[in-house]
């Protein structure tokens, strides 16, 4: 369960942590064999999982499961669920 006030939302903080240690525990060794690139959607307070193609599939099938929970989203197989960077576009 959530270890934060229930009035309040729990933290990003809070809810990657507990993500990941979900995804670790429960998840991480069978997806990683046979979900590579796909999207796992966690709800923190459950331990539940809905995966998908794509990260917006993921949370909605996530989100009819549990209307009111708060997910965090892995890419199986990758450091982060999204890619993010900038160039420099003044480069020699």
């Amino acid at each position: 369960m959530l270890e934060t006030n229930p009035s309040l939302p729990p933290s990003s903080q809070y809810m990657a942590e507990r993500g990941e240690a979900i995804y670790d525990q429960k998840y991480r060794a069978e997806l990683e064999q046979k979900a590579h690139g796909k999207f796992v959607a966690i709800n923190v307070a459950t331990g539940d999982a809905a995966l998908a193609d794509t990260g917006e599939e993921a949370l909605r099938a996530a989100l009819e499961k549990d209307p009111t929970g708060f997910f965090h989203l892995v890419r199986v197989g990758h450091r982060a669920a999204f890619d993010a960077g900038w160039y420099l576009s003044c480069a020699p």
